[in-house]
């Protein structure tokens, strides 16, 4: 025990993973080879390799040579070391390093979020206790989006006059001619 410890006190225990001299060797590596991302923009798709993770996200090397970084957030499906990755560029830092998403602009997301809802309430007879008020961490576990794309997934598919709301509850239009 530390002696700067109080008595019934527990060290605490570092949580970083330790890399031995080969990872280390690796990093080093991949920081000599790594340039600046001159002439990349917002919205460019960059194809490269994950080569660390940690618990805020992966870490990537580009085709081009370029360090960018994926947060968990904007992670569609859980990466692995060593995974090829194809990431749309979100920020260009000054250091010349890139923060990346997997996930589709929301533009497009939108249609592949509505998709989800209308196959959701397919397999549930043509009704779900969801709707623009359900709160937020019951979107994410159920459809695995934000509450955000859940609108404005819900809002396409009203707008498509393929849903509508019912005391409540979304209902698929017109369920009967459709089975």
């Amino acid at each position: 025990m530390d002696e700067r410890m109080k008595p019934n006190q527990e060290a605490k225990s570092d949580v970083r993973k330790k890399l031995n001299t080969s990872e280390r060797l690796g990093k080093k590596g991949i920081f000599e080879k790594a340039v600046p991302a001159l002439n990349v923009k917002r919205g460019d798709l960059i194809k490269g390799s994950v080569y660390n993770i940690t618990e805020d996200g992966a870490f990537i090397l580009s085709e081009e040579k370029y360090i960018g970084f994926i947060h968990t957030s904007e992670q569609t499906h859980p990466l692995k070391q060593g995974m090829a990755v194809e990431g749309r560029v979100t920020f260009v830092r000054a250091d010349g390093r890139l923060n990346l998403s997997l996930r589709p602009q929301k533009e497009f997301a939108r249609v592949v979020d509505a998709e989800k809802i209308l196959e959701y309430l397919r397999k549930r007879s043509g009704s779900m206790p969801f709707n623009d008020s359900s709160p937020a961490d019951i979107i994410k576990e159920r459809f695995g989006i934000s509450k955000a794309a859940f609108k404005r997934a819900l809002g396409k598919l009203l707008k498509d006059g393929l849903i509508e709301e019912k005391d409540g509850w979304m209902v698929l239009k017109n369920h009967d001619e459709i089975e």
